[in-house]
């Protein structure tokens, strides 16, 4: 497989079309086989699809023809060629909210899921995978029992996080960078209409912290 930000070419492990993935063993399924006139052999490849843009699958066969007196190796290779595009897009915005009842900070994470794609999905999950010094509560369909949200073409999900942070025996909390907290990122898993699995992760969100400001007393 050749994807549009690599030069280099990955090779793919073929599975048998009857073997469970997850227990196969690449190397018996690349093992030749004899076929009789008439018969097929099937075999699968496995690979994510992580960013959009053009892919090339290239599938080379080699195989011995034998004849009653003789026999030869022939080898040939088929591409195809086709253009992957992003299933869903996320917004994301996050806000600050009081602080908690032993003072740590508190912020709201709010998301929009949508579905830019041509087929209808079925949302199965979406965390946070948080940094340490943090924790957040989930607000969304998981948390309360309801059923798994159906996006068709076009139709928009909200999700929401409340993110708190945890604070040491010494009173510190999650860490800053550049008077910015980082919360981690969000995973979003899907199934397709046809049972296909989706998984998209963002970036790393977080908020910027503003530091109070004393006012002097004249």
């Amino acid at each position: 497989m050749k994807t549009p930000s690599s030069t280099a070419v990955t090779r793919l492990d073929l599975l048998a079309a009857d073997t469970d993935s997850s227990t196969a063993d690449p190397a018996a399924a690349e093992r030749g086989a004899d076929l009789t006139p008439g018969a097929t052999m099937q075999r699968i490849v496995n690979f994510d699809l992580k960013e959009e843009g053009n892919h090339v699958l290239s599938v080379t066969v080699s195989y011995y023809e034998a004849t009653d007196v003789s026999g030869r190796t022939r080898t040939f290779r088929k591409l195809y060629q086709f253009i992957c595009k992003a299933s869903l897009i996320v917004r994301t915005k996050p806000g600050p909210l009081p602080a908690g009842p032993g003072g740590q900070r508190r912020w709201v994470l709010e998301a929009q899921l949508e579905n830019c794609g041509e087929d209808v999905m079925q949302l199965e999950k979406v965390a946070l995978d948080l940094e340490p010094g943090l924790t957040y509560i989930d607000c969304n369909w998981e948390a309360s029992g309801s059923e798994k949200p159906i996006l068709h073409p076009g139709e928009i999900e909200q999700v929401c996080f409340v993110v708190e942070e945890m604070l040491g025996p010494d009173g510190t909390g999650a860490k800053e960078q550049e008077d910015r907290v980082v919360f981690g990122i969000l995973g979003i898993g899907w199934r397709g209409e046809m049972g296909n699995r989706g998984f998209l992760s963002t970036g790393k969100l977080g908020a910027r912290h503003v530091k109070p400001v004393g006012r002097k007393l004249v």
